[in-house]
C-alpha cells in the first residue's frame, strides 16, 4: 500500500499527507478486521458459516481454478 500511495501522491505533496493516508489505512484495517472478528465469533454467524462452508469453498475453488487457468493459458 505504501508503494501505491507513493505513486499516487504528487511530488510536491508534504510528508504529513502521506503519513495521514498511511495511518488512515492502518486505522481502517484495524477497524474492519476487529469487526470481522466480532461478527464471525458470534454463535449465529459461526453456525451459518459452518452450514455454508462447503458451498463457499467450492465456489472459491472453481473461481481460482479458472483464474489460474486463464493466467497459464494467456499469451505474454
Amino acid at each position: 500500500w505504501v508503494a501505491i500511495i507513493a505513486l499516487g501522491l504528487p511530488p510536491e505533496a508534504p510528508l504529513w499527507v502521506g503519513l495521514v493516508i498511511v495511518l488512515g489505512c492502518f486505522g481502517l484495517s484495524i477497524a474492519v478486521h476487529l469487526t470481522y472478528a466480532l461478527v464471525f465469533s458470534t454463535p449465529v454467524m459461526s453456525s451459518l458459516y459452518l452450514r455454508a462452508r462447503r458451498g463457499i469453498q467450492a465456489t472459491l475453488g472453481v473461481f481460482f481454478t479458472f483464474a489460474g487457468l486463464k493466467l497459464l493459458l494467456s499469451r505474454p
